[in-house]
């Protein structure tokens, strides 16, 4: 129970990893694409109201039906409505009719200013931006490594475990065919050997990280075949036959295989 809590928190914890930095390498893009535009559209702005392009611009606004004829650098008046406004200053018009404006100074930039003023071509989708970051490959590629190394440990560690258990099962019903061939030609067995590989098969049992239905039946399983081995009033065939379900229930579990609750009973 333990281990499946921390694989549970170590998934969530790479989980919430992978989310958090998506969440700033897409907060980065955002940010990045949101700060050049209003840098550009600042840009624009001084280079339109330069002494030397505001006549130019106000003459543009009426090529393009942004400013009503007879607009001059000093008095322009945009069309509002299909109807000529009242008149303002280039840089009052600039902050009452930004539209207007921007319609006007957009391209008179492209055809006069530096290209840092033309718009960037097309930027590729956001999410392909945000995947070939190479922020967001880096760590992204240090998790997948991190989970491949993480998922190899666990596969020694659970190799390494069933070889534990596998090899206590097999010092355990040594010891169990040594007391029933003892009892069954009426020798002392060797109890306190085969009670000591009971304990050993029952903490690997335990450490071998099983479902808890299987680890609950094979240690059931084991006590009902340890006392039919040692218990009072043993019976030859009965011991036997406890003998050889333990068995097949521990190959199963050796083998990651589910143990049957029938396996469990005597």
């Amino acid at each position: 129970m333990a281990g499946w809590f921390g694989e549970h928190w170590r998934r969530l914890a790479a989980g919430c990893a992978v989310a958090a930095l998506g969440a700033a390498v897409l907060l980065g893009e955002l940010g990045e694409a949101g700060a050049g535009d209003r840098v550009r559209a600042d840009a624009r702005r001084v280079h339109c109201l330069s002494d030397g392009q505001r006549a130019e611009l106000v003459r543009v606004a009426v090529r393009l039906g942004a400013a009503a004829p007879g607009s001059t650098g000093t008095a322009v008046r945009p069309m509002r409505g299909g109807r000529p406004g009242a008149p303002l200053t280039a840089d009052e018009w600039s902050r009452k009719d930004p539209g207007g404006f921007a319609r006007a100074c957009a391209p008179l930039a492209v055809l006069t200013g530096a290209k840092a003023l033309q718009d960037p071509p097309p930027r590729p989708p956001l999410w392909r931006r945000v995947l070939t970051n190479p922020v967001f490959t880096l760590v992204l590629g240090g998790l997948l490594t991190a989970a491949t190394s993480a998922s190899a440990a666990r596969s020694v560690r659970r190799q390494t475990l069933a070889d534990q258990l596998n090899t206590a099962a097999a010092e355990y019903l040594k010891a169990a065919q040594e007391v029933r061939l003892a009892r069954t030609w009426e020798h002392a067995p060797d109890a306190a050997a085969l009670e000591g590989r009971r304990v050993e098969l029952g903490a690997a049992i335990l450490r071998a990280g099983l479902r808890d239905a299987d680890r609950q039946n094979l240690d059931r399983l084991l006590d009902r075949t340890h006392q039919d081995l040692v218990g009072t009033g043993f019976q030859k065939a009965a011991s036997e036959e406890a003998v050889r379900r333990l068995e097949r229930a521990l190959r199963r579990a050796v083998r990651g295989v589910p143990v049957p609750v029938a396996e469990g009973r005597p």
